[in-house]
């Protein structure tokens, strides 16, 4: 089947957008936009426009772009406190975020699809899931809002406090344990190059010397044995490197092994060593198709290519209601639980996760966040914008990163986050009516701003830093043997 090329696709949305600008124009009087959009039931139909400008959205969708391309997926627990440090009221915050996951998730999902990297039915089940919590989490957060507007930024904040802490419980564990496994392959690796260069220097004389004599009696040098050619396996995963395949938790054997109805088919990196598990005697006559049967009776008694709706759909909905609480939490919590506690293969789950978020975001941006008017739109293009720019730059740099650097660098932006938060909490609580005095909170409102731009430019620079070194690597002629010393 021949695919449509992302130029002719890109080509096409472009005429798409055309034809319905001045179609919209000549609808204006019949769809009155300005009466379903931005709802007379908020108090704040539209933003006054005293919040980031273009550059400063742009810096924060530059650091989504590149957090997005490092993780997978997300961004979204650095946009909301980001545009809410930056003046925006944290509802607004969510409502942009969701809006710009939107677009970039249906753009990457497209693309997993021309791969096939999407299992359409469990897509499905996350996008219910999602919805549905996405749905219940935008009637609290709405609720408080028009209750208490400058009491809704102290609770999405105590939201985006609650949620990171749990998922810092998630990464910061797969972080030492990444850096931990890393530096026992590089001892043993640097072990196993001692070792070889020992043995080469001791029996380089022997391999001189030692032949093999034919039946002429002519000596003849005994061939060494060739090494298993591993560059093609290499060149076979490389699609895949940006989704690598991690070591499940022990409770994915439990969960796909689970009798809980109904199931979904998915490819799952929870596997028996059959290698150790002793087969039935097989004489010389036996029948080959004995012991394949038995092979599939084993396959049959390990179920490890499904795994139970329920617990999958729990996790979406709760996703989701983080999601519409805080602008992040949905494909973070899902992809991380996916891969490591239900034990799905990474690049699977990628596509499948972005599929949903696609449908669930489309579904809470014009059905809830964009009908009711809770959008910045003064600061959605530099969001845009500098999403796009990083998402490109990060995804270059990434490849001479180590990914337990990478997970550090995420644990530092989540610890900062979550700093930041609790520094702010004070000066909403003290626009909220809290008794708080005044230089207190401008104090911890401008250490908050330090610390998250301090997170943010460690984070952006040690990827810069990398894309600048692999370039400069690329570009450096080769030193020529024989060179002058």
């Amino acid at each position: 089947m021949k695919y449509i090329s992302d130029k002719r696709l890109l080509i096409l949305c472009f005429t798409l957008l055309a034809l319905l600008i001045p179609i919209s124009g000549l609808c204006e009087e019949v769809l009155k936009a300005p009466d379903i959009i931005g709802n007379t039931n908020n108090p704040y139909i539209l933003p006054d426009g005293s919040g980031p400008g273009f550059l400063i959205s742009a810096a924060i969708g530059l650091v989504a772009g590149m957090l997005s391309s490092s993780i997978g997926a997300g961004g979204g627990f650095i946009v909301v406190p980001a545009l809410m440090t930056a003046g925006i009221s944290g509802i607004y915050a969510v409502g942009s975020e969701i809006f710009r996951l939107f677009l970039f998730s249906t753009i990457e999902a497209v693309r997993m699809g021309f791969h096939k990297r999407i299992n359409y039915t469990f897509a499905l089940i996350l996008t219910a899931g999602t919805t549905v919590g996405g749905l219940a989490g935008f009637a609290l957060s709405s609720n408080v809002f028009l209750a208490d507007p400058a009491g809704n930024d102290v609770f999405i904040s105590s939201m985006i406090i609650l949620w990171l802490i749990v998922y810092s419980f998630i990464i910061v564990p797969d972080f030492r344990e990444a850096s931990h496994k890393y530096a026992l392959a590089l001892l043993r690796k640097q072990n196993a190059e001692k070792e070889k260069e020992a043995a080469v220097q001791m029996n380089s004389a022997e391999t001189e010397t030692k032949q093999v004599a034919t039946e002429d009696g002519v000596l003849a040098a005994k061939p060494s044995p060739k090494e298993p050619d591993s560059e093609k396996n290499e060149i076979d995963q490389s699609a895949f490197i940006s989704f690598p395949d991690e070591e499940p938790w022990e409770i994915a054997r439990t969960i796909r092994t689970m009798k809980f109805p109904p199931y979904v088919n998915f490819p799952g990196t929870v596997k028996d060593d059959v290698e150790e598990l002793e087969l039935a005697p097989t004489g010389a006559e036996a029948d080959p198709k004995d012991a394949a049967q038995q092979l599939a009776d084993l396959a049959d008694g390990q179920p490890y290519s499904k795994i139970p709706v329920i617990p999958a759909l729990i996790l979406a909905t709760l996703g989701g209601f983080f999601m519409a609480l805080t602008g992040s939490g949905g494909i973070i919590l899902s992809f991380t639980i996916l891969t490591r506690g239900f034990g799905c293969v990474a690049a699977m789950v990628a596509g499948t996760d972005l599929l949903g978020l696609a449908a669930s975001s489309g579904v809470l941006t014009f059905g809830t966040f964009g009908l009711k008017g809770f959008i910045n739109i003064y600061c959605i293009t530099g969001l845009i914008f500098g999403t796009m720019t990083g998402i490109h730059l990060g995804g270059k740099a990434i490849r001479s990163i180590e990914p337990y650097r990478i997970k550090g660098l995420v644990s530092l932006l989540v610890i900062s986050v979550i700093i930041n938060r609790l520094l702010s909490l004070p000066g909403e609580l003290r626009k909220s009516g809290a008794s708080i005095s005044h230089n207190l909170t401008t104090t911890l409102d401008q250490s908050a701003l330090y610390i998250m731009i301090i997170g943010m430019v460690i984070f952006c620079g040690w990827l810069f830093y990398s894309l600048t070194a692999d370039i400069l690597s690329t570009i450096r002629p080769p030193k020529k043997e024989g060179a002058a010393k």
